[in-house]
């Protein structure tokens, strides 16, 4: 029998690719946990302030500004959301290891924190190191 993880982490890229691309399994994931209509609100969605950023940072980058708002509104208001805080002081120390790549680090802290039973990520190059 397959148990459902309770606690997920959605990496930027899921989000992202998830909203462009109506065929891809990041949107099956997106449409599953309720993103354009009620979904499994069992399950949490970990976010931080760190992924807000990432997410508004790189939507401007690849569309505008309003875009970034449209997908971090969407996150509130239609996921059933866990909301962490990272310390300056953990990312700080975790960048200094330079075990993760540097601009990885909230995105691994937020998921930690969050205590996320599952994370959700196309950065392959991510999902090798953690799995080390």
């Amino acid at each position: 029998m397959t148990t459902i993880p309770q606690v997920i982490f959605l990496d930027t890229n899921v989000y992202l690719i998830g909203v462009v691309e109506i065929d891809s399994a990041e949107c099956k994931i997106l449409q599953w946990l309720g993103w354009e209509s009620q979904g499994n609100n069992e399950v949490e969605v970990v976010i931080s302030a760190e992924l807000i950023d990432q997410i508004s940072r790189v939507a401007r980058r690849l569309k505008n500004k309003d875009w970034g708002g449209e997908i971090i509104g969407r996150i509130w208001q239609k996921l059933k959301v866990r909301y962490v805080q990272i310390e300056d002081s953990t990312l700080a120390r975790m960048e200094a290891e330079g075990v993760i790549p540097r601009e990885d680090v909230g995105v691994y802290l937020t998921a930690k924190e969050g205590q996320a039973q599952c994370f959700i990520s196309a950065n392959h190059k991510l999902i090798q190191i953690l799995a080390q």
